[in-house]
């Protein structure tokens, strides 16, 4: 417990850290105009109490003079002691101010220069990509499994976000197979690092977790689930696959609308548990997956003309014209918030009272991708319905 409160104040102080810095940063240009402002200020000072007026100088003369000092040029307007005093003080201030705006200029070009490197500026014209948060060893294999299942995509509609070290970052990078990879390096926890990842144009987020800090399970998977609400919050259209690593999460992320909680240690232990009864139940399960001969279980979604239709003909179908094995089929497939959305659309432009009532309840007791392996041949196919089939990937 002990350990968890110190990760937990030394996370808190670094967000605190970045705060404070975000703040100093911008606010380098107000600190320039209040100086600016006191130079002027002084200057009308020197104008009212030095001998300037004496002289037949104008205030306008004033600020040229000093800032004609400022530039190095040896002028003298009076002769007075507050108002050579005066002179000093302008001078120091005009530095000061001089050095703020040159080093607020430097800054913002070098945050320009860093964010077009770091890929921002392309992040925020993307739409319909995909972004992964978090780190882990086989991360290449993940993201070339990821074009291989879809090939309309590109390694460059894939944002990386990570606080990993910069040499395996580095070492993506290099890699002539991931050439395009946006990596956005920061904590995807912060809602600004989604953002900067354009994540409300987003298509897809998958969210693997990181213990780039030592941390246990427990904490990985409370960084999940709140990437996964801020994910949510930000873009409600989204789909979101999120990996833990203890069974607890998985509830609080589907109670949330997560529609693919991955929890590892379920499908470990099936297997486990499976093989001691069947010898060689591991190999049909990677086969299932992919065992990297072009043939695994794949969704794709009825089309309209099934729905309302038997069971047993999509499945002749399938075999007849695309020798494909149709093993069942996923009732209301995609993200909860859309079919919900879909269905009460379709329950206002009927008249019928009791339908009303009828698509109220459905939409409180839906359950989202819910799978319906093997059914009875006079199943009816419903809407929203997606084919779980075995076959070649495509």
């Amino acid at each position: 417990m002990g350990k968890n409160e110190n990760d937990n104040k030394t996370r808190d102080k670094r967000k605190l850290s970045a705060r404070l810095k975000d703040f100093l940063q911008r606010s380098h240009l107000l600190t320039s105009a209040l100086i600016i402002i006191l130079v002027f200020v002084v200057c009308y000072a020197c104008y009212i109490y030095s001998d300037a007026r004496e002289n037949g100088l104008s205030f306008l003369d004033v600020i040229i003079y000093n800032l004609l000092a400022l530039a190095g040029n040896d002028y003298e307007f009076t002769e007075t002691p507050a108002g050579r005093i005066l002179g000093l003080i302008v001078l120091s201030l005009g530095v000061v101010a001089l050095s703020t705006i040159t080093g607020y200029i430097s800054s913002a070009l070098v945050a320009r220069k860093l964010n077009v490197e770091r890929g921002i500026k392309k992040m925020q014209n993307m739409k319909e990509h995909i972004i992964i948060c978090g780190f882990k060893n086989d991360i290449k294999s993940l993201i070339t499994g990821i074009l291989r299942k879809n090939k309309n995509l590109s390694v460059s509609d894939i944002i990386l976000i990570t606080a990993a070290e910069d040499v395996k970052l580095q070492n993506l990078r290099d890699d002539d197979g991931l050439k395009g990879l946006l990596i956005l390096k920061g904590d995807f926890t912060e809602e600004q690092t989604l953002k900067n990842a354009n994540i409300s144009k987003a298509a897809k987020v998958l969210i693997i977790g990181e213990n780039s800090e030592g941390l246990d399970d427990e904490l990985i998977d409370s960084r999940v689930f709140v990437t996964a609400l801020m994910a949510r919050n930000l873009n409600s259209k989204c789909h979101i696959c999120a990996q833990i690593r203890t069974e607890r999460y998985r509830n609080y992320l589907e109670a949330q609308g997560c529609a693919e909680v991955i929890y590892t240690d379920e499908y470990t232990r099936y297997i486990l548990t499976t093989s001691t009864n069947y010898s060689g139940m591991s190999k049909v399960m990677s086969s299932f997956l992919d065992n990297g001969d072009g043939i695994s279980v794949q969704l794709e979604p009825v089309s309209e003309e099934w729905i309302g239709k038997k069971y047993s003909d999509l499945f002749d179908w399938y075999k007849k014209e695309k020798n494909i094995l149709l093993l069942g089929i996923l009732e209301n497939m995609g993200v909860e918030k859309e079919i919900k959305h879909s269905i009460l659309s379709e329950a206002q432009k009927s008249t019928n009272y009791g339908e009303i009532i009828q698509k109220l309840k459905t939409v409180k007791d839906m359950e989202t991708n819910e799978p319906r392996l093997n059914p009875g041949d006079d199943y009816v196919i419903p809407s929203n319905s997606g084919a779980i089939i075995l076959g070649e990937e495509r």
